[in-house]
């Protein structure tokens, strides 16, 4: 048996897209034949690859990636290729981009890709992922023509849930984020910091205006006055405060990384300390554990908090945050599209004030995921027997 990933890519400087391939690979490969291999269509050094199955203990799981190459059709077709010789394709879409809110280029990649997947004879599984919002309604009948298709469709959040109700009567199962399985391990850094540790997260791409530069994401907040109103805020009533970068840039590249705002942000606000650079998700998740409160505007970096006990406050730009959080009966969200700057900043610094509440609410949440990711777990093993069920019957 072979199975393909879509979507997912073990060593992309953004930890949140390298969390869900480090937790979906994971969760994968805890419910599915040894043997099989696993085939990444994306982008991955074959260090990458070593690490992420080092880390997560996946011993002699065969593992490689298969890379897009849009520009050479003869690539492209050794890729459409490779799909043909899945059993099945699981496909997370990066999480939230079975949208067009980061352009219509990116939306249409993605929908190719799908479109391959399900025409190469694999199964595809939508993973727990966001679907929309869509501003271009133009693409709506291919998006319903790929959801229909599809052998099981995860939701991620109620929101989406309720949004492919309206676009079909396919079922659709919720469930939550897999990056809430991601493990982490110990991490002492942290330990001799007093007093109370904030973990700060500054979005590069928030920082920047988006990928526009031009507010893309329709913030109601002047992101860069939110960031130092907060951390100030924080550093005059004594608090020990780190910025953490969770988009780390490889060499030479800059792109929508944290690690540049990061450094802007601690220019204004010396008292605050800059966190380490990590490696991949699991060092990021084992130092953020370590925190006592964590604000951040990257979703999983938040769902690195929420899922280690943090008291965890998201500070939001799409309705991705809402969706994901309070279907796991959390509520605590700082809406950056719909609050002025001061509001949003005094809001954020109430939450801190609370956090022993937040962290009995984040408890509570915990169990939730728990609860939830399962089902995904349960679905995919009884399709991956089915399969190969069905596979030896034909033989």
């Amino acid at each position: 048996m072979r199975i393909g990933f879509l979507g997912i890519q073990c060593d992309n400087p953004n930890l949140g897209v390298s969390a869900l391939a480090y937790a979906g690979v994971n969760l994968i490969h805890q419910v599915t034949d040894p043997a099989a291999e696993f085939v990444l269509f994306s982008d991955n050094s074959t260090d990458g690859l070593k690490l992420m199955s080092d880390t997560l203990g996946l011993g002699g799981r065969p593992i490689r990636a298969v890379p897009f190459r849009h520009k050479s059709p003869r690539r492209l077709l050794h890729t459409f290729r490779e799909m043909e010789s899945c059993t099945f394709i699981v496909d997370f879409t990066g999480g939230d981009s079975f949208s067009d809110i980061y352009g219509l280029p990116r939306l249409l990649k993605n929908l190719l890709h799908k479109e391959m997947a399900l025409r190469s004879g694999a199964a595809l599984v939508l993973a727990p992922q966001t679907y929309g919002p869509f501003t271009h309604r133009s693409v709506l009948p291919w998006v319903r023509s790929v959801v229909e298709r599809a052998e099981l469709v995860f939701s991620r959040d109620e929101p989406s849930l309720k949004f492919l109700g309206g676009l079909t009567s396919r079922d659709v199962i919720l469930t939550t984020d897999v990056a809430v399985t991601l493990p982490s391990g110990p991490n002492t850094e942290l330990a001799a910091s007093r007093p109370q540790r904030i973990g700060f997260n500054v979005s590069g791409l928030l920082w920047t205006g988006g990928y526009t530069g031009k507010n893309q994401f329709d913030l109601k907040v002047n992101y860069q006055e939110y960031c130092r109103g907060v951390v100030q805020g924080l550093l005059d009533t004594g608090h020990d405060v780190h910025l953490v970068s969770h988009v780390v840039p490889r060499d030479g590249e800059q792109g929508e990384g944290d690690v540049a705002a990061c450094s802007a942000l601690q220019i204004d606000c010396p008292g605050a300390q800059l966190a380490p650079s990590f490696r991949n998700p699991v060092e990021a998740k084992s130092w953020i554990a370590e925190t006592d409160v964590f604000i951040g505007s990257r979703m999983h970096a938040t769902i690195a908090a929420f899922t280690t006990g943090v008291a965890t406050i998201p500070a939001a730009y799409s309705r991705k945050f809402a969706g994901l959080f309070s279907g796991m009966g959390y509520d605590i969200n700082v809406d950056l599209k719909a609050l002025g700057t001061q509001e949003a900043v005094r809001k954020t610094l109430d939450y801190v004030e609370k956090s022993d509440t937040l962290r009995e609410g984040v408890a509570r949440g915990r169990a939730v995921a728990a609860s939830r990711i399962s089902t995904f777990q349960e679905r995919i093993a009884g399709m991956a027997r089915k399969l190969k069920a069905d596979r030896k019957h034909a033989i």
